[in-house]
């Protein structure tokens, strides 16, 4: 699913966890990585001495993942990241970008005033067609040849039944024939919107979406995962995703860029939007077809 990986570097200083993420993705089968490093608009011949000084740990990574049974090549640019790391998946055909969610060493610089989610990697997630790995920066740092913790422990697959949750869930049957991990189903109703039209509905609307999350457990379970839960929530979806994930010591966070809601038109969700603010787990997003 995941053949060819982009992984988004910034050496000063290197963040281990991107590269043990691209490990992880051995199992979905992962064979080969680019490492993109991409330096800001410099003047004319300092972005040829950045490039020149970010080398060495590139290479060092690349021998990382060589050890790990991973073909790996570099890919060093100037210019303005997010716009430079899109062309490059787009021009590589990646099946998967890794990006860390927070800005280190010289993008640290531009990571949004009091915002979690670092500007490069926000603009990224708004305009790649691609899926996207977000690994936050609340995960404990790793050191050099460290591996993670399985991604694969235990999955969170939050759906609103849109067609864009309908793409992840083709990619959470793919990982589940891969690894059986055990999944939990959220669906949160949204009680930010109420529609008062539909309040003496709600029973019906509660056994409705039950059984829809019903359909997906008996499809999953039949795939060979271990354990499917099934979670029917009340809420904010951005707010109540963060906190179940954290609560149900998730491992990894899988959903789609868009949903049904008014915000559909957006190019980002709002709940995509909250969650990659806040999430303390690596969160797989996966783009709408366009």
């Amino acid at each position: 699913m995941f053949k060819k990986i982009l992984v988004c570097v910034d050496p000063y200083p290197p963040n281990h966890n991107l590269i043990s993420c691209a490990v992880s993705l051995k199992k979905l089968g992962a064979e080969e990585v680019v490492l993109a490093h991409v330096i800001v608009d410099a003047p004319l011949g300092l972005d040829k001495m950045l490039i020149a000084q970010a080398r060495p740990e590139m290479e060092r990574q690349k021998q990382l993942l060589a050890e790990a049974g991973l073909k790996a090549s570099i890919a060093m640019a100037a210019g303005i990241p997010a716009h430079v790391l899109n062309d490059l998946a787009e021009k590589e055909d990646v099946s998967v970008i890794i990006i860390g969610a927070q800005g280190r060493g010289l993008l640290e610089s531009i990571t949004l005033a009091g915002n979690p989610l670092g500007n490069v990697s926000a603009k990224l997630l708004h305009i790649t067609r691609r899926p996207l790995l977000l690994i936050p920066g609340t995960l404990p740092a790793l050191e050099s040849g460290r591996e993670m913790s399985d991604l694969f422990s235990h999955l969170l697959y939050p759906t609103d039944f849109s067609d864009t949750a309908e793409i992840a869930f083709a990619y959470l049957e793919t990982m589940v024939r891969a690894t059986q991990c055990p999944i939990t189903l959220l669906h949160v109703q949204d009680s930010s919107r109420p529609a008062p039209h539909l309040g003496h509905r709600f029973k019906e609307l509660q056994t409705l979406d039950d059984r829809r999350l019903q359909r997906l457990q008996g499809w999953l379970t039949g795939l060979g995962a271990t354990d499917v839960r099934i979670d029917l929530a009340q809420g904010s979806p951005g707010e109540e995703i963060v906190a179940r994930a954290k609560a149900g010591g998730c491992s990894l966070i899988l959903m789609g860029t868009q949903g049904k809601s008014i915000t559909r038109e957006i190019l980002l969700g709002s709940v995509a939007h909250h969650v990659a603010r806040h999430a303390t787990q690596p969160v797989l997003f996966i783009p709408a077809l366009q």
